[in-house]
């Protein structure tokens, strides 16, 4: 009965990737989390907004040759959002997670039964400025250095022509992205690495700090009376004279480093990027980001290229395509920040290290009540152990509470003897 469901999950892939391929689509997988869009007030006259989600996780991982392992997972988390004369807000989020894999060995944890908050900060708001201070998601601009869960400041401020992100703070163990609480990839762990030895289990330990600096060349023209500026690239009303002649949208550079107690070596990062709009609404991003370290020396460099087409009656469909690179100035370098968390792929999740890598994704969202999206999504190393990786995705919306996903995955490498399936089914309840 197994080996038949994942024959039937090859089957469903493939057949999948000839319906995906007639469409258009996809510039990202979207988090699968609804809570935030489920924040509800107490009371009318209270400004204290909350929200419950509920999730379970059933699914097959193996090969064909033998019975394949069963997951299963399950998690409920909730949020409390207070704002306070409309500047002030204080948000936090926490939860409960369990779950399981079956043929994990046993000097692999096979399951988890962890407490822990995701997020728990004070922000400031006001139009051109945002501070967040405390645990909190972040990023900084859209460089691929960071994306974490951390303990620390966020910053954002707009002047003029020029925006300024700058970030700062420590990130542990038992909050990190990484970690067992807040991810999936210790739940398929098929290759059965420890994703977050190198980051700290006390304050100090790992930290980073850094800012990026936004230039946009269009600001005086749209100063000067755009009154659609403020519309994103894809509406209706982007298609101006002055947009039209503007080809360069956005030019961005980054200072960055990661320093603590347990970093032997102090890691310096320089970079820039250029977002490029190109004709029939593509738009291009290319940039390079280099890597100062003992004996580490290496330079990253990046291109993407994204498509998005509203057919109205029809849906929307998106299609988006990157690859990085990397240049190594010392011989075997590995380009190594601790918190980029790009997490390419839903089983093998690839990373910083595993640069050189190729990505494809497509996604089409269907008009109607029940929101139905089909997504793909292909990837791989150039390198090593040249793993690559498809995941098709499947969801829907349900009675506005209810979400459906399910996920289909494919992985191929040199550090598997066996090509790995898995099937998955996530259902999300929220308030």
């Amino acid at each position: 009965m197994t080996k038949l469901f994942l024959k039937v999950s090859k089957n469903l892939i493939l057949s999948s990737l000839i319906l995906v391929s007639a469409l258009s689509a996809n510039a990202q997988m979207e988090c699968r989390s609804t809570l935030g869009g489920h924040l509800t007030p107490f009371h009318k006259d209270v400004p204290l907004l909350w929200a419950v989600e509920g999730t379970m996780a059933p699914g097959y991982m193996g090969d064909f040759d033998a019975d394949p392992a069963i997951l299963s997972g399950g998690m409920v988390i909730g949020a409390l959002d207070l704002t306070i004369y409309k500047k002030h807000n204080f948000y936090a989020e926490g939860g409960f997670k369990k779950w399981n894999n079956s043929a994990l060995s046993q000097d692999i944890p096979s399951k988890s039964r962890p407490v822990g908050m995701r997020q728990a900060f004070y922000s400031f708001n006001t139009e051109k400025t945002q501070i967040k201070l405390g645990l909190h998601e972040t990023k900084l601009g859209n460089f691929f250095l960071i994306d974490e869960r951390v303990m620390g400041v966020s910053l954002d401020h707009e002047m003029g022509a020029f925006t300024l992100n700058a970030r700062g703070g420590g990130v542990l163990q038992n909050f990190a992205r990484m970690g067992q609480f807040c991810a999936n990839k210790h739940l398929y762990n098929i290759i059965g690495n420890n994703y977050t030895e190198s980051i700290g289990k006390e304050f100090g330990e790992t930290n980073f700090a850094g800012f990026a600096l936004n230039w946009n060349p269009a600001y005086k023209e749209e100063a000067e009376g755009d009154e659609f500026s403020e519309f994103s690239e894809f509406e209706e009303f982007s298609e101006t004279e002055d947009k039209k002649n503007q080809i360069i949208s956005n030019v961005a550079i980054i200072f960055y480093d990661e320093f603590g107690t347990i970093i032997p070596d102090n890691k310096l990062y320089v970079g820039s990027l250029v977002d490029f709009s190109l004709p029939l609404k593509f738009t291009f991003q290319a940039g390079g980001v280099y890597q100062n370290m003992l004996n580490n020396n290496a330079v990253v460099y990046t291109a993407s290229l994204k498509r998005a087409v509203n057919w109205k009656k029809r849906g929307m469909t998106q299609l988006a395509t990157s690859y990085i690179g990397k240049y190594n100035i010392d011989d075997n370098a590995i380009f190594q920040p601790l918190f980029s968390n790009l997490f390419v792929g839903e089983i093998m999740r690839l990373d910083a290290p595993d640069f050189p890598l190729w990505q494809v994704k497509v996604k089409h969202h269907f008009p109607g009540k029940v929101k139905f999206h089909v997504g793909l999504k292909a990837m791989g190393q150039i390198e090593n152990n040249k793993t690559s990786e498809i995941d098709l995705e499947l969801g829907m919306k349900l009675f506005k509470h209810a979400k459906i996903t399910t996920i289909f995955s494919r992985v191929e490498s040199k550090a598997l003897q066996e090509d790995i399936y898995m099937g998955r089914i996530e259902l999300r309840l929220a308030f």
